[in-house]
């Protein structure tokens, strides 16, 4: 990667604000940050601090009300909903606690949907999926439903939909929560090894254990970003 390239992500001065009046809250405040390519940061904080927020906003599903989102040089403002869709589904890959499959597509279908709706082709896609599903230990899979496999696998199946296509962001929401260690381990390890390669990646996490993958660790309290801990040792 040339020095001149932008970085994957990039956030300017975010503030996202929601309600009014009495009601107002400030869930973030003047936070700015950047991912590097094969980098990973670990997101930590109290319940309610805002992290939650930072996610849904690097990963444009949540527009700030101030300040800039900036995916491989491209501002977010600039483009219109349907082009913002696009770079979010071709070039962030998002892991939910909750896995988020889809119940009535089978594994494989939950996998290669982002590429079909796309357009395409529908050979491509599956043989996409497969190559995925393998990549997090789910070979033979594809055609079980998601009520099927178990929360490990789930979670591995929702990950291989996360890095479909050139993913060039991860973002991770309590991605071990519900799983035991060892699982979170396995699913800890599929992201480190994905950003390795040249992806930026980003974990919530409450879990020292696991912030312990990351080679950054930064809190968020209040809505601010009050410590970059740097590299961990």
């Amino acid at each position: 990667m040339s020095p001149t390239s932008p970085a994957p992500l990039e956030l300017h001065n975010v503030t996202c604000v929601f309600g009014d009046g009495p009601r107002r809250v400030v869930a973030l405040e003047d936070v700015s940050l950047t991912l590097e390519p094969g980098e990973l940061v670990a997101v930590m904080g109290p319940s309610g601090s805002g992290k939650s927020t930072l996610l849904n906003v690097a990963g444009l599903l949540q527009s700030p009300t101030s300040g800039r989102v900036l995916i491989d040089g491209v501002d977010a403002a600039d483009l219109s909903p349907a082009r913002a869709a696009l770079l979010r589904r071709t070039r962030i890959g998002l892991v939910f606690q909750h896995y988020n499959l889809v119940p009535a597509l089978t594994v494989g279908e939950n996998v290669s949907l982002p590429l079909e709706l796309d357009g395409r082709n529908p050979a491509e896609t599956r043989e996409a999926a497969r190559i995925a599903l393998q990549e997090v230990g789910l070979e033979g899979l594809d055609d079980r439903f998601p009520e099927e496999i178990s929360g490990g696998q789930a979670q591995r199946a929702a990950i291989a939909r996360a890095l479909i296509g050139e993913r060039r962001v991860l973002l991770a929401d309590e991605p071990t929560g519900a799983l035991d260690t060892t699982t979170g381990d396995a699913v800890l390890r599929i992201l480190r090894e994905r950003v390795d390669e040249g992806a930026a990646g980003m974990i919530v996490t409450h879990e020292p254990r696991f912030a312990g993958w990351a080679d950054r660790v930064i809190v968020v309290r209040d809505g601010r970003l009050v410590d970059d801990g740097g590299e961990l040792s």
